[in-house]
């Protein structure tokens, strides 16, 4: 079992990426998800060379752009869009020149994020959106249009690529990828070369909204997953609280594959992530010791 941390933890602020690797530098982990609440820095990826050698993945909106944006691959506005598709290809080679081996991407919106969705004192991270949308099949095909696009830039810098699975109860019905049957259709046009990195809570989430069944969802998606978000909730929204000891999170990991598990929190601290690590390795062990 690999357990990996992402660099979100730092409260809800920006920050700087060597303030974050210097934390997770005195834990015990295999590897870092290098997130997407850091600050731009012109040396942003030579932070990461002094302060970390392990494994690394990267997610999203690393590095960030310059100018602050939020990636939307399935916007109906051609800037956005385009914008969106520009900076995950900087962020692919980005990705290929750290040596991450791994970048996931979110699937994108329905309608446009337009700022966080409470207070920055609040456990809430879904974005406030607009009230229009756009119409899920044409945004359904902006998506498919732009993973194609963005596979060829993995494949020449050697990367896989992922996207993360969605779901919401606080922002139901805006993000695309919720449902099992979004996954058949995107795997039936895209069979090869696109992963999955399976965010327990939103898709247990998504399953409770939904009406699905989580375990079967989880156990045919099996052989795409190439990593795992891990955190806790409270079952109704998504609030990247650290593990807790008999967190329902905990009860899927007898079906998940052998892929990198990521911490993934906000507003935690070293002792938050040390316990975490703790619990998720003692709660594989358990599984296995007891034959589940």
């Amino acid at each position: 079992m690999k357990v990996y941390a992402s660099t979100t933890f730092l409260g809800n602020r920006p920050t700087e990426l060597a303030e974050a690797l210097a934390v997770l530098g005195d834990i015990d982990l295999d590897g870092v998800e290098l997130g997407s609440t850091h600050r731009w820095q012109p040396d942003i990826t030579e932070q990461l060379a002094t302060h970390w050698s392990k494994p690394r993945l990267t997610h999203n909106y690393f590095p960030p752009a310059k100018v602050d944006m939020v990636l939307n691959i399935a916007s109906a506005d051609a800037d956005i869009r385009d914008r969106s598709i520009r900076h995950m290809k900087h962020c692919l080679n980005v990705a290929g020149d750290i040596g991450a081996d791994l970048y996931t991407i979110h699937p994108g919106f329905l309608a446009e994020p337009v700022g966080p969705s409470s207070d920055p004192g609040s456990r809430a991270f879904d974005f406030k959106f607009r009230s229009d949308s756009t119409p899920y099949d044409r945004a359904f095909e902006l998506m498919i249009d732009a993973l194609k696009d963005l596979l060829e830039t993995a494949a020449d810098h050697g990367m896989r690529l992922a996207i993360e699975t969605e779901g919401s109860l606080t922002s139901a019905g805006v993000t695309l990828m919720e449902q099992p049957a979004e996954y058949d259709r995107l795997f039936e046009i895209i069979p090869q070369g696109l992963y999955i990195n399976l965010n327990l809570a939103h898709t247990s989430l998504a399953a409770k909204g939904h009406g699905f069944d989580m375990a079967a969802f989880v156990s045919d998606m099996r052989n795409r997953i190439a990593a795992v978000e891990i955190s806790h909730n409270d079952g109704h929204g998504d609030q990247h609280m650290p593990l807790e000891p008999g967190s329902p999170v905990l009860d899927w990991l007898p079906l998940l594959p052998d892929v990198p598990l990521i911490l993934e929190f906000r507003s935690a601290d070293a002792d938050d992530i040390r316990r975490s690590a703790s619990i998720l390795r003692d709660s594989v062990s358990t599984t296995k010791a007891t034959g589940q």
